[in-house]
């Protein structure tokens, strides 16, 4: 009988000791299970958040490449990554390679991103002229038309802008003919103006653009160095010679980026030459206190037409027709002086123009699109992701 009882409590004992063991062993691949799916989480928010370090580092940078493997500590993990360029699916793209590793678990990333090769139309563009300060007597007695136009001046019915946008109050002091879309309802050009195609007191949250840099969205000193490489019969002078008033050593017709940087305290004159004159016209300084007195053409010669964006601090007798848009950067433009002349141009809001300008920049930067404006507010395209 104690025989057979030693059994039983030898027999049980082993049981006991059989079950612990499975049972620690299954608590421990439990824990490691846990461990390692923690890890696996880490890892793959590593891998995304460097994923979106590069993404933000292209977008500030489009000539950012990482084609050598490169390695950072991140969020106390590492990160191995690469940017190269490459074909895939038939486009030419930018291949994002990102793999993460924490507590030996790894976690890889591939995104493809495209090139910019499109235009955009700037968000600050809420008008056919669109400004910080007083238009009263800059936009004069011109047609002003913030509906929108193809580049034959058709109209493409309510997808246009207001014709005047300012952050301070209008008034139209010299009968200019003003037109517009407004919530989706086009407005012809009269005068006296509809209200509705006047934009007043616009509150720019953050403070309105200060360069033609943050109209766009890019870094600054983006669309100087754009003008600078020459690419599509881009244009960049520093303090240009004057022919008698006007600027002097350019080349016609204007096209791609035609940067003029004013720091001398000159006050200067553009006299437009040839027909085809296009692109993004920047006259320009840091504190926004380059003047341009006038804006004319050769009459000889030119039709008086730019197709584009005409940027400016100070600018006045704009004595020229502009499809595209006008934005005036200075917080001080003209209140005194009265312009003659320009009732028989105009200024038609065109965002057919205003793409093809912004796309020559996007193809010469390689940035393009914007959330907002500002440093960092580029969008880039994401093609594909693949984990």
């Amino acid at each position: 009988m104690a025989r057979y009882i030693m059994i039983l409590i030898l027999g049980g004992m082993v049981t006991f000791g059989i079950s612990n063991i499975s049972l620690n062993n299954t608590v421990n691949q439990g824990t490691q299970n846990s461990v390692d799916n923690f890890s696996y989480y880490i890892a793959r928010k590593i891998a995304g958040s460097m994923t979106d370090i590069l993404l933000m580092r292209i977008a500030n940078d489009s000539k950012y490449r990482v084609n050598t493997e490169a390695t950072e500590d991140l969020y106390g993990g590492e990160v191995i990554y690469g940017v190269k360029d490459t074909f895939f699916e038939g486009d030419s793209l930018i291949k994002i390679t990102v793999t993460a590793e924490f507590n030996d678990i790894t976690k890889t990333i591939n995104t493809y991103i495209g090139k910019a090769t499109k235009g955009w139309v700037p968000v600050v563009v809420r008008g056919a002229w669109t400004a910080n300060a007083n238009l009263n007597n800059t936009i004069s007695d011109m047609f002003i038309d913030g509906r929108d136009h193809d580049l034959d001046q058709n109209l493409i019915p309510t997808t246009g802008k207001f014709g005047v946008s300012t952050s301070t109050v209008f008034t139209n002091v010299e009968n200019a003919a003003i037109g517009g879309t407004n919530n989706f309802i086009d407005y012809p050009m009269t005068f006296p103006e509809d209200p509705a195609v006047i934009e007043e007191n616009y509150n720019w949250d953050g403070g309105f653009p200060e360069s033609p840099d943050e109209i766009l969205g890019y870094p600054e000193g983006t669309l100087k160095a754009a003008a600078q490489s020459g690419e599509y019969g881009s244009q960049y002078r520093l303090n240009p010679p004057m022919d008698g008033k006007f600027i002097a050593g350019l080349t016609y017709p204007l096209s791609g980026i035609t940067y003029i940087e004013i720091t001398n305290g000159k006050e200067y004159e553009l006299k437009l030459e040839q027909n085809g004159n296009s692109g993004i016209i920047v006259v320009h300084n840091s504190d926004r206190t380059s003047k341009l007195k006038g804006v004319k053409f050769e009459k000889d010669n030119s039709d008086g037409l730019l197709t584009g964006l005409l940027v400016t601090d100070y600018s006045f007798h704009h004595h020229i027709d502009i499809l595209g848009s006008v934005l005036q950067l200075s917080p001080n433009l003209e209140t005194s002086k009265n312009c003659s002349g320009n009732k028989d141009h105009w200024v038609y809001y065109s965002s057919e123009a205003i793409l093809n300008a912004t796309k020559i920049a996007a193809i010469i930067t390689g940035l393009s699109g914007q959330v907002g404006y500002g440093f960092g507010k580029k969008r880039v395209t994401v093609n594909y992701v693949y984990e």
